[in-house]
Formats: C-alpha cells, structure tokens, sequence
C-alpha cells in the first residue's frame, strides 16, 4: 500500500507524523508544508498527477484551508484524513464535520497534537506496533507542542528533543527518529552523539537570544504590551521561553521572520490569547502560540524600509 502524508515542516509534531507513518507503513512519500501553503502543495500533486499513485493520504499537524480541494475530487475524498489540533481550524466553517477531518484539541491525557491524534488513530486500527519508546516519543512530542512542558509538567527532555530537530533539520530529524524508534523498544533515550549536539546547539541558542534581546521594539497592540523584534524563524519558540525566564514585562511577543515569510505571534503572560492577534493580521494558531503570513506587499514595505535607513 503505497502511503503520501503532507505535514508541517517548522516543528517537532509536523515531523512526528511523517515517523509514526513510516513506522506503520512500508512505502511512505512525505510533503513537508509551511503554515499558509499545504493547499498549494495538494494543487500541485493533483495537476502533476502524482497524488493518484497514493492509497491513502494522511494531513498531519495542518487544516486544510479550503476543503473543496478534497471535496471536489472523488480520488481525494475517498483517501484522505486529517489529523489536527489547532483551535483556528475549528473557526472554519463546517471544517471538523466533514468526514475525513479529525480536528481535537484536549483529550484524556491533556491537549493533543497532530503527532498525539495521528498516533491514536495508528493504534486504533492495529495499523503499528507499539512500544513504550514509541509512545515515550510521542508524549514529549505532544509536551514541547502544547507547551505543557512547563505548564503542566516539567520536562526539559521535550525541550531537548526540539533542539536535536533544530540541530539536524527535518529529513536527518525524521530519518534518526525513525532508526531509533526501529531499532529500540525499551524507551526513548538520547545517545552520546544526540547529547553533544543538543549541548552545542543550546549554547549557540543562548548567544543568539542574548544578542536578540537587545534588538527590542516595544509597541502597544490592541491594547497589549508587546514586542517587536526580527528573528530567524528557527529561534521563535527559544526566544519566547528566554523572555520569559528573564521576567521581562510583557504580555506577548511578535517575531518577524523575513527568512520565512511568517509573523510568529507567542504569549509571555500566561492567559494572553495571541491566536486574536494573528487571526487579526490575517493568521492563525493557538491561543499560546500563532503565527501570520508576511504577504508580498508588506515584505516589500519592510524591505524599503530598511533600504531607506540604510
């Protein structure tokens, strides 16, 4: 059975899912998508026919934003599920009643990720072997994700598994996880090299936030304390949690990521909901955590900008 799955390229549970399917099935193709653009990726399957080649076809840790790409193709509906955990998907009208949509946001255990549900479903339907390092990766998945890594529990070992992924990129992260999680059933554990990468990505990650902090533009936006700062996108979630473990007084923080293309949006005040003020610029997310496109006329703006400082 021959096995496509489009998922989210920047974080952990994007990568998670593309793991979990490699490990229940034998022929696997894998899509990596950036936040605004899985609907462009389906597009260009469907016209250059490849999508056909596929039993079955799994959407991981992303929504797809217009459904009539699916529901408007026999092919598509008969094959395609969606596994997704963000609270903007539920704004899409009708979204998480369609069939082929599985759209959670807390279960029994806490609040899901895509990698979280994707794995329930795998289970349910006898579809991959189990084992506790198995279901270990998946818990600290869903942890560093929902942020209960240090809201509900603490676990610096999800943290540090986001590092190695920073540390490696997507393919060499998906490809080690895979060869762990294969060879080794006992429980999930970091070898001699994984701990030396993670310990020389954290120390270059605490230079960079060091010399990030000092880069702040302070702005008030709707009616929130927050800051403005440009930043790589792969540092947006390491400068938030630095903010906050420096008790900085803000309410949130607004990272401008020209290398992406991507405004990500992080609360640093607990109970803050960043998910209004993207969905306010035009994007979506968590409450916690969220993100907007930088569209073409804007990133020219910010260009001639700095073009004119200069």
């Amino acid at each position: 059975m021959k096995t496509l799955i489009f998922s989210h390229v920047s974080d952990i549970d994007g990568m998670g899912g593309v793991v979990l399917a490699k490990l229940a099935f034998s022929d696997v193709d894998y899509v990596l998508c950036e936040t605004f653009n899985l609907c462009d990726k389906i597009k260009e399957k469907v016209d250059d026919g490849s999508i056909y080649n596929y039993d079955q076809i799994f959407i991981t840790d992303m929504w797809v934003e217009n459904p009539d790409i699916i529901l408007n193709n026999d092919f598509l509906k008969n094959r395609v599920l969606v596994f997704d955990h963000h609270e903007s998907a539920l704004d899409v009208k009708d979204l998480k009643d369609l069939d082929f949509v599985n759209i959670k946001i807390f279960d029994d255990v806490g609040r899901c990720s895509g990698t979280s549900l994707f794995y329930s479903y795998l289970k349910k339907n006898g579809l991959l072997a189990d084992s506790l390092a198995c279901q270990e990766f998946v818990e600290l998945t869903r942890l560093y994700d929902t942020w209960e890594w240090i809201t509900v529990k603490n676990e610096p070992m999800a943290r540090d598994l986001t590092t190695l992924f920073n540390a490696v990129g997507p393919d060499a992260y998906i490809k080690l996880m895979v060869d762990k999680l294969s060879s080794n059933s006992k429980n999930f554990s970091f070898n001699e090299l994984e701990n030396s990468l993670i310990k020389a990505k954290n120390e270059q990650i605490l230079k960079k936030m060091q010399e990030y902090s000092r880069r702040i533009h302070f702005r008030e936006v709707l009616g929130l304390k927050g800051e403005i700062i440009f930043v790589s996108y792969e540092y947006r979630n390491d400068l938030a949690q630095y903010l906050r473990d420096i008790k900085v007084d803000l309410d949130f923080v607004m990272m401008v990521s020209i290398d992406n293309g991507t405004i990500s949006y992080r609360n640093i005040t607990p109970g803050v909901n960043v998910r209004v003020i993207a969905e306010y610029f035009g994007g979506k997310g968590h409450d916690y955590a969220a993100s907007s496109p930088i569209e073409k006329d804007k990133l020219d703006d910010i260009v001639d900008g700095l073009i004119r400082k200069l």
